[in-house]
């Protein structure tokens, strides 16, 4: 299986019902949050094509009509199509997927992986990936843990699920959006999101006294130094513990096999029953390391495996940028913009690596 076909760019096999059903009948899902954003490449691929070629994932309703899992861009693109008088077919090639709990699980992964998130989105998809799974295992619909669940749903690590949690949490409001407008990264809202509210609207004062649109990570470390800001407790231990810290269901006692992790698709939602284990955690080396393991070090290295995480999703999403340009889903401009976006972020985040691995060596000097 290439690329294209593991994020379900092109059809692929699926054990769900297939028709075609008018656009009419295709409601867009209210819990869809991601941007839609411009259409217009989306429409002249479709008329190119002689019409829509990738299924959508739609859930049937009492009334006869269907709520989009996957796919609202398609029949957006469609409805503009022939309102605009275009020859395009109306009705779209739709898989049904009855099971209500796992379309909402499926709403959140078809976006996860097939698309290049805004951080404000993947901060959204968290929260929502959260009530979710919390509701749906107080229903019994979900045997695993929180963590585990999670970390398979959203294809993070445990840490870095935390700190989107944290951000929707603790960020104030008009630094969320900063978020919105694309202004502030995940890097930069988490260290923001660990200050006090009131030091929080300091460092937006001080940015907008000075007409500073973009709030980099640098910009909050030094407001943080000039103002001699500290941070409070950790805020993901009141955010995301409860699952960070699950204990294992019965069933899953022993110790679990460790198991790459796997990059899941709206096509290959096709047999969720089928999920696979989520990651085991990295370790950090064992032995030396043991003597700084008080919780100012353990801390110390949560923060680590976070970053190390995000800069990962970066590379792969730089990937998956490359091969949309590569099979002619987009433009060399937008290839061009995507890329720098995530090249910008990636930059932020090692320059955060950076600080954070002296910190612990400065530790380990000081324990020595």
């Amino acid at each position: 299986m290439n690329l294209a076909e593991s994020l379900g760019f092109v059809p692929q096999k699926t054990t769900r019902a297939v028709r075609a059903i008018n656009v009419g009948k295709l409601i867009p899902n209210p819990e869809n949050f991601y941007h839609i954003g411009s259409l217009d490449e989306l429409k002249a691929s479709i008329l190119e094509d002689g019409g829509v070629r990738q299924n959508l994932i739609v859930e049937p309703r009492k009334d006869g009509t269907y709520l989009i899992i996957s796919g609202h861009r398609r029949c957006q693109a469609v409805k503009e199509l022939l309102a605009d008088g275009a020859d395009v077919e109306a009705d779209l090639p739709c898989e049904i997927e009855p099971d209500h709990a796992k379309a909402e699980r499926l709403l959140i992964r078809a976006n996860s992986s097939a698309r290049i998130l805004t951080p404000w989105e993947e901060v959204l998809q968290a929260q929502r990936a959260d009530e979710v799974i919390t509701r749906q295992r107080s229903e019994g619909l979900i045997n695993e843990t929180k963590r585990q669940a999670m970390q398979k749903l959203l294809h993070k690590s445990s840490g870095s699920i935390g700190r989107l949690c944290a951000i929707y949490n603790n960020l104030i409001v008009d630094l969320q959006q900063k978020m919105k407008d694309g202004k502030l990264g995940v890097s930069a809202a988490y260290e923001i999101c660990q200050m006090r509210p009131e030091d929080q609207q300091g460092l937006l004062t001080t940015h907008n006294t000075f007409g500073i649109e973009e709030i980099t990570l640098a910009d909050v470390r030094h407001y943080k130094d000039m103002n001699g800001v500290n941070v409070r407790d950790d805020p993901r231990q009141t955010t995301i513990m409860d699952f960070i810290g699950d204990d294992p269901a019965p069933e899953e006692a022993g110790e679990p096999a460790a198991a790459p992790e796997v990059i899941e698709t709206p096509a290959e939602q096709a047999d969720v029953q089928q999920e696979e284990t989520p990651p085991a955690e990295a370790k950090e080396p064992e032995g030396q390391e043991d003597i700084f393991m008080d919780a100012e070090y353990r801390q110390m290295m949560e923060e680590r495996r976070t970053v190390e995480g995000s800069v990962e999703a970066r590379l792969f999403k730089l990937w998956t940028i490359y091969n949309q340009l590569k099979d002619g889903r987009i433009d060399d401009d937008k290839y061009i913009n995507d890329s720098q976006y995530e090249c910008h972020e990636m930059y932020q985040e090692l320059d955060h690596l950076r600080v954070v691995i002296e910190q612990m060596r400065e530790k380990r000097e000081r324990m020595k």
